[in-house]
């Protein structure tokens, strides 16, 4: 009596019994899976600093009226989006929270706006750099299952034509490359959808605190200068 084993070859089999252009596309979906599993990696770590820091520089933010020594402690939290913003506007500009004169405050509010506005872009920007080879990856992966799909359920067909026959040791080739195809694409794509989604929402969630601190330091620097000229 045959055994499973004899009736059914391993995956590894199916692998190599595959055709050229089948194997072409799993090689290129490897690629793609290793590829984003060092993104999702490399990100992952990249986030969870950056929470933590930015996390440590808010508590400093909020409970410090004397920027200088914020400047100062911001500089051990490098991850932060915001404590990098910080450090990069207050590092150029530190008169602009000095005292302001009457004529001074508005035009001193513009340009912090500005230099807030194109450091966090900067900030953000490093945060979704190599996030784009996860979009990729989850767009591209499905259709390339896709076409091994395509391209196996052709090799059936065109098998039957050349035995003409259709039992299942014909098909069988055939239809286990269009399935091996459909699962490794999907391998690819469902975790780099999830992470890329993830990643994102994190950016947005690190976009939001870069708003409340350009909030705050805006506020600080219009009610010094009311203060200053009442």
């Amino acid at each position: 009596m045959p055994t499973a084993g004899a009736i059914s070859p391993g995956l590894l089999d199916l692998l190599m019994q595959a055709s050229l252009f089948s194997k072409f596309i799993l090689i290129v979906l490897l690629v793609f899976s290793v590829v984003s599993w060092a993104v999702i990696a490399d990100r992952w770590k990249l986030y969870r600093r950056a929470r933590e820091q930015s996390r440590r520089f808010f508590e400093a933010f909020r409970n410090q009226t004397d920027y200088r020594q914020v400047y100062q402690a911001a500089s051990r939290w490098t991850d932060s989006p915001a404590a990098s913003v910080f450090r990069a506007v207050y590092g150029k500009h530190p008169g602009l929270f000095s005292t302001l004169s009457a004529p001074d405050f508005s035009s001193v509010s513009e340009v912090l706006y500005r230099e807030l506005d194109r450091a966090g872009h900067a900030e953000l920007d490093r945060l979704e750099r190599k996030l784009p080879l996860l979009a990729t990856a989850s767009s591209v992966g499905p259709f390339l299952g896709l076409l091994g799909t395509v391209w196996g359920v052709m090799s059936s067909f065109m098998n039957i034509g050349a035995q003409g026959t259709t039992n299942i040791a014909v098909v069988a080739p055939g239809i286990a490359e269009a399935l091996i195809a459909t699962v490794a694409g999907l391998a690819v794509a469902i975790p780099a959808t999830v992470a890329y989604n993830h990643f994102l929402q994190q950016t947005r969630a690190f976009g939001l605190e870069l708003e409340d601190m350009a909030t705050t330091l805006l506020n600080t620097v219009q009610l010094k200068g009311h203060h200053e000229n009442v």
